[in-house]
């Protein structure tokens, strides 16, 4: 058995996975205003927690565990969180941390890795050599692989395909530069713009916002149109680089594609890559599980 831990932009899921990749138990927790006062101590004791619940409800022992592995946003090497914007959490050795509290072994690594890693064994992407994992969430990450191998760049894990600009007198970014990816297709951004177009809370639920959006569908027509742009524009700059034959959209996205997916079909239509028509676009089949399941294969 392994443990997989996806510490997400709004919340920090822990699963119990078998040599299968299915989860057979989990726990998650959202991440508060509160908790985010000291966010660095809510993820390692969260993550403690959730792992010794696990254990106890499972009927586990530390040494049944074979590993601990770890999805996270933002640049990860040698343990350490290096930077993550979304979550405002730089040189964290979050392993070193956690180390203290378990025996198994420890790895991380970036979220959208770890989710597309998942994705590339067990789901939307087994069946491809070549291919895009981008996953759509508070940010945008994503893991490319050529000939059926992920791109593991040396000094760092790259790809950081949300920071790719598309408009560079653009928005400003959490990363400092103008006119990032993320800053127009994120689901962050997507969600910000629906709540200011209705006039909602911000802190309303997500899956309220959206339920509310679809009963008022025409209101915010224009700004699907626009997301679906900014996101076909910037998938379009991948296919340019890496000439793949299938691209899989994750994150949060997956969740929303009744309302996004027949403007994001028609920008496809209208794309224009320089080598050829766009690859087949398909969705992550194990939804916001996959980096939990993903950070198992580290």
């Amino acid at each position: 058995m392994k443990i997989g831990v996806d510490i997400g932009g709004s919340h920090v899921a822990v699963g119990l996975v078998n040599d299968n990749g299915e989860i057979i138990l989990k726990k998650q927790k959202n991440i508060t205003l509160e908790d985010r006062k000291n966010i660095e101590k809510f993820i390692e004791e969260n993550v403690a927690i959730s792992i010794n619940n696990i254990l106890k409800e499972a009927n586990l022992e530390q040494k049944d565990i074979e590993l601990i592995g770890i999805a996270c946003p933002g640049t990860i090497t040698n343990g350490i969180i290096i930077k993550s914007n979304n979550l405002e959490v730089y040189n964290l050795n979050i392993v070193e941390k956690l180390q203290r509290y378990f025996s198994a072994p420890i790895r991380i690594s970036n979220d959208a890795k770890c989710a597309g890693l998942c994705e590339k064994k067990y789901g939307a992407l087994k069946e491809y050599n070549d291919a895009i994992y981008v996953g759509l969430g508070t940010g945008i990450g994503g893991a490319a692989f050529l000939n059926g191998q992920m791109i593991k760049p040396k000094k760092y894990q790259g790809i950081e395909i949300g920071h790719m600009v598309l408009k560079k007198d653009g928005m400003r970014c959490t990363c400092g530069r103008n006119g990032c990816f993320e800053t127009y297709a994120s689901m962050r951004r997507l969600r910000n713009r629906l709540t200011e177009r209705l006039k909602l809370s911000n802190d309303l639920d997500g899956e309220v916002l959206f339920e509310l959006a679809r009963r008022d569908i025409d209101k915010i027509d224009d700004i699907i149109t626009e997301f679906a742009s900014d996101l076909v524009e910037g998938l379009t700059n991948l296919v340019n680089i890496f000439e793949p034959e299938a691209i899989c959209l994750g994150g949060s996205y997956v969740y929303h594609t009744d309302i996004l997916g027949e403007k994001v079909d028609i920008a496809l239509k209208n794309a224009k890559p320089y080598n050829e028509r766009m690859p087949k676009i398909v969705s992550a089949e194990f939804l916001n599980d996959s980096g939990i399941i993903g950070s198992t294969l580290l």
